[in-house]
């Protein structure tokens, strides 16, 4: 009897090899060509519907990723990988609990799959479930010590949280773990950029940049830390940079438009928000700043318009609620004036600082707009020793 596999038995297995390399070579096109192939060949084989899908998913086409990774599912039902790939995909479109629910059951079928932990963390993170994230990504690194991804994101997650001393720690591990890991130093950058430490941020930002010079995001991190040096020039041609790379990047026109503000070029500040607010139009704080540029402008109605909307977005921010009040302080609007500080006053906010930071007292804001406060209002802009 003769055991030897034939051309056509090994052709689909010859075929789906090739695609693999030609994934891990970035060449998404032909490596789907190499699995279109091998499925004609061999259309029950599990795997090379996962690597479809993921080559898809690389593609930037989630659909196709879970069409391709539903029939991995279909064929192999105890198919972890497949799962957490899933799991991935739903994530990127924002179906977060189905997503959650993948990589569950990843895990439950393989519990020793750190890049499922991993990836479940960083749904709990984009939920804003940062304990669960931190949980998951302490699992990953436990079963796969050398996981540099898992510290990177444990870090990204920390600096968020503020606890600043651990994120540079773990990112500093993503950094030892993985040689000329941008991503990380970038990360570190940012954290290092939060606690005010600039020239670090600085020096880990332009490192990540010879390291990756098309990876737009340290360009937007180490304008930030520029503009925290009050270096509003240098902060712009990072910004510049930036948003070259990625004309779509919110953050980039977003601290830009800040940048121009603190220049006082409160047009191109405007035209920053602007671009910001159009590529996403739920940014609440983008609509503030945008009312503070209005406002240095006189235009008081588009300034009350934005810290309108501001408050519709986000209606706890009492820095909004303090910078409309002020606006209806010139107004004169004494009674809307009242009920916005008195808002701001609720919620805990110092509303005796935030009026000083554009006038000394209320004898100053008298003089400048030659009226008389009410002695209600007064009495609440006026410190208590006064």
């Amino acid at each position: 009897m003769n055991n030897e596999l034939t051309n056509e038995d090994t052709g689909y297995y010859n075929y789906f090899q090739r695609g693999n390399v030609r994934l891990v070579t970035k060449k998404y096109d032909d490596a789907i060509e190499d699995y279109d192939k091998a499925i004609k060949l061999e259309p029950e084989y599990a795997p090379i519907y996962n690597f479809r899908g993921y080559a898809y998913e690389l593609k930037g086409n989630i659909d196709h990723a879970i069409v391709n990774y539903n029939k991995a599912i279909a064929l192999k039902n105890d198919y972890a990988e497949a799962y957490s790939n899933r799991g991935v995909a739903y994530g990127k479109r924002g179906e977060f609990e189905s997503a959650i629910r993948d990589l569950s059951e990843a895990i439950a079928l393989n519990p020793n799959l750190a890049q499922a932990y991993n990836n479940r963390g960083i749904v709990y993170d984009n939920k804003g479930e940062v304990d669960l994230a931190i949980t998951d990504y302490s699992t990953a690194i436990k079963l796969k010590p050398d996981y540099a991804e898992a510290y990177n994101n444990r870090g990204v997650t920390y600096g968020n949280k503020g606890e600043h001393e651990r994120a540079i720690l773990d990112l500093s591990k993503a950094i030892e773990l993985k040689r000329g890991y941008a991503i990380a130093y970038n990360n570190r950058g940012a954290v290092y950029r939060s606690k005010g430490d600039y020239d670090l941020a600085i020096e880990d930002c332009s490192r990540a940049i010879r390291l990756k010079p098309d990876y737009a995001e340290p360009y937007s991190n180490r304008g930030a830390a520029y503009r925290g040096k009050d270096d509003y020039d240098r902060a712009i041609e990072d910004y510049d940079a930036a948003i070259e790379l990625n004309p779509n990047s919110v953050e980039a026109y977003y601290n830009r438009g800040i940048a121009y503000y603190e220049k006082d070029n409160y047009d191109h500040a405007i035209e920053d928000y602007d671009r910001a607010i159009e590529l996403q139009p739920d940014l609440a704080d983008a609509y503030n700043n945008r009312g503070n540029a209005y406002k240095k402008r006189g235009e008081v109605d588009l300034a009350i318009a934005d810290y309108n909307k501001a408050i519709g977005l986000n209606p706890n921010s009492a820095e909004v609620y303090n910078n409309r009040g002020k606006v209806w302080l010139h107004l004169k609007e004494w009674e809307k004036a009242k009920l916005d500080l008195t808002v701001v006053k609720a919620m805990g906010a110092d509303i005796v600082s935030g009026f000083r930071d554009g006038y000394e007292n209320v004898l100053d804001f008298e003089q400048k707009y030659s009226v008389k406060l009410p002695e209600d209002i007064a009495a609440m802009l006026t410190p208590l020793e006064e």
